[in-house]
């Protein structure tokens, strides 16, 4: 099965787009992305994609928070709270 990566990252950015969005602001590629440490990495945290910039054979590194986390995992921690003091802080 062939999936047009293009629309999915077209369709995501679609749905994503909200009144949060900038209008002013574009990405633009000189020239595709040859190393995945050139791709531009679009998402909010939990999903995620890296998108190469290849109009004529898209590449799209797709990631998922629990894919490369293991599996199931609860990242909440019962004692975060007590750091948050630090945090706001610094």
């Amino acid at each position: 099965m062939r999936i047009n990566f293009g629309f999915l990252v077209l369709f995501f950015l679609g749905v994503f787009q909200s009144s949060y969005a900038q209008s002013n602001q574009q990405v633009v590629f000189d020239a595709p992305a040859k190393h995945f440490t050139e791709s531009i990495p679009l998402g909010n945290g939990r999903l995620g994609a890296m998108v190469f910039g290849n109009p004529a054979q898209e590449r799209i590194v797709l990631n998922e928070g629990s894919m490369w986390s293991g599996g199931v995992e609860n990242p909440n921690r019962s004692d975060a709270h007590q750091y948050l003091p630090e945090i706001q802080n610094l």
